[in-house]
């Protein structure tokens, strides 16, 4: 919700801008457009608004409309990338390794799946190669519990080794690795599965959203708590 009312603004104030000063200004308008078409996402359609496909692109169609937003996100996560100097990718267990955004000479080796959490970015060609699964979760948010726990039995079933991301392999890779972790019965609580992530890549964070999505996964696999 923060982000569509943050870009609701963006876009307004490029409106203004446009409207006000005419000319070249009106050149705004296209970011402005862009904002808008996100917010719109986050307030109500969701990851489709980024037109990704399962296979891992982005529609051309998406992407022009979305440049000046594609743009500035690319920006943002290369700066991020750069600043923190975080790790690329850490191991959680021995077949499942959670990370950012790679890109191609960064994948690590012996890895059979290929789990992506982003919408919003087109994933590298090299790990679409791989046994590649598209599971759209807008940055900071959560999935519907049916499609959240539908993705996490079909990563369950999986053999082989995994690799878990999102952009920068904090929130909505903590999310769905936590999820996984209970699955599996690696943990016995949302607060433990998080522990443990966190003492292997410490920076992984779940907003209050995705907390009360893990629960309420976690509760509804196991009914006889309730």
């Amino acid at each position: 919700m923060k982000y569509g009312i943050l870009f609701s603004i963006v876009a307004a104030l490029l409106v203004t801008t446009a409207v006000i000063h005419r000319g070249w200004h009106l050149l705004s308008l296209w970011p402005a457009l862009s904002f808008a078409v996100v917010a719109i996402g986050y307030f109500r359609t969701g990851p489709s608004v980024f037109g990704k496909s399962p296979n891992g692109k982005l529609s051309f169609a998406n992407q022009a409309i979305l440049l000046p937003y594609l743009l500035y996100l690319w920006s943002v996560w290369r700066c991020i990338r750069i600043v923190k100097r975080a790790s690329a990718f850490d191991c959680l267990t021995e077949d499942i390794v959670i990370g950012r955004r790679l890109l191609s000479h960064e994948f690590p080796k012996n890895i059979d799946h290929v789990i992506d959490l982003t919408c919003e970015f087109t994933e590298p060609e090299v790990l679409r190669s791989h046994s590649y699964w598209s599971f759209q979760i807008s940055d900071a948010s959560v999935p519907s519990p049916e499609e959240f726990q539908t993705w996490v039995r079909q990563s369950a079933e999986l053999t082989g080794n995994l690799y878990i991301h999102c952009a920068e392999g904090h929130g909505r890779t903590g999310l769905f690795a936590a999820a996984l972790l209970l699955h599996r019965g690696h943990c016995s609580s949302p607060d433990d599965a998080i522990r443990f992530i966190q003492s292997k890549r410490p920076l992984v964070r779940l907003g209050k959203r995705q907390l009360a999505a893990l629960a309420e996964f976690h509760e509804a696999s196991n009914p006889s708590r309730l």
